[in-house]
């Protein structure tokens, strides 16, 4: 996901009124904003307002400006290993809990007696940012919806941690979740540059002697860092909130010393054929379409079951919007989180 908030976005709807206020002829601008939507874009009147709030915010902004891009790298070399706190913007439904493993903090929402699986969220963010409002929104939908308790772990993030240390920081976080509710029952998902790690992790569990967990959930996942499928630079325009430039320079922070073509920064190039229960959301209208959609072709030719379910005229970690687009691909998560 991009290094913005969507938070901002729930308030899209009002995008619409505006269009149709400044209209001379308010009821003909509707229709006509109606068509666009459903007949050009495939998508909702909301999918389309999400994406013009994100033109007109500058969303990809900060992928597009090194000089800016890199003074967040030397900000977040000195922020990210603060203790986090989850924003003042989120009042949870759900119980929350905190623990410290190795140094870096999780969360469990929803833990009580009756739990029988578990979800690890790996939240998206540029391998630079922590949980946004969004990730702990979809989470706390995942938690109610199920009963399921949800593990966000805060993985160590770039520019001071890589791709190892994040492996080797979940493998930890993985061995304990089997450990109480059983690779059966625990599910793991990851949105953006999280699907991306989600994915690396799934390809390293059989040199580690790990069974697959149920499901891999991966939303947008981001999983090439180098970008340079030529099939991207077709989809850069349309993407509103990612650059390719800046993710690349991304990347290579979070490789460090490995190449960025190994697998466990890029899982394209991993063994898929050991994966399990592969379920992948993309937007047609993001760099990661491309990469993603070949991931998926990947799997599903080794005859591992796998899902692709495209967003149509949707942009990037399109479940996190508050779009009706949102609601159909949430439903999916939480029947395969429920699945036995």
């Amino acid at each position: 996901m991009a290094l913005i908030s969507l938070t901002a976005i729930r308030k899209a709807p009002k995008i619409v009124k505006v269009i149709g206020a400044i209209a001379g002829v308010p009821a003909i601008t509707s229709a006509a904003y109606t068509l666009v939507s459903h007949a050009f874009f495939r998508r909702s009147n909301m999918g389309t307002a999400t994406e013009i709030y994100l033109r007109a915010t500058g969303g990809k902004k900060l992928l597009k400006d090194m000089v800016l891009l890199d003074n967040t790298i030397l900000e977040r070399a000195d922020t990210n290993d603060r203790r986090y706190t989850i924003p003042t913007s989120v009042t949870l439904k759900v119980s929350t809990a905190e623990e410290m493993l190795d140094g870096y903090q999780i969360f469990f929402l929803n833990r009580r007696p009756i739990n029988d699986r578990a979800v690890i969220f790996l939240h998206g963010g540029c391998f630079l940012n922590q949980p946004t409002a969004d990730h702990w929104k979809l989470a706390e939908t995942i938690a109610q919806r199920t009963r399921a308790e949800v593990i966000m772990p805060l993985y160590p993030l770039t520019p001071v941690h890589g791709a190892l240390e994040a492996l080797e920081f979940l493998e930890k976080v993985y061995r304990r979740a089997i450990e109480k509710y059983g690779t059966a029952n625990v599910t793991i998902m990851g949105d953006s540059c999280g699907g991306g790690i989600a994915a690396s992790f799934c390809e390293m569990l059989p040199e580690r002697e790990l069974e697959q967990p149920a499901h891999l959930i991966l939303i947008s996942p981001w999983v090439d860092v180098t970008l340079r499928n030529p099939d991207i630079l077709a989809y850069e325009f349309a993407d509103p909130m990612l650059g390719v430039q800046g993710l690349q320079k991304l990347g290579l922070t979070w490789a460090k010393d490995l190449d960025p073509n190994d697998w466990r920064v890029s899982p394209v190039n991993g063994e898929v054929r050991n994966l399990r229960n592969v379920i992948v959301f993309v937007g047609t209208r993001e760099i990661f379409y491309p990469d993603a959609r070949l991931f998926y072709d990947r799997v599903n030719a080794t005859g591992v079951h796998a899902e692709l379910y495209i967003g149509r005229g949707l942009n990037h970690v399109y479940p996190l919007f508050p779009i009706p687009e949102a609601k159909w691909a949430i439903d999916r998560m939480v029947e395969a989180v429920c699945t036995d």
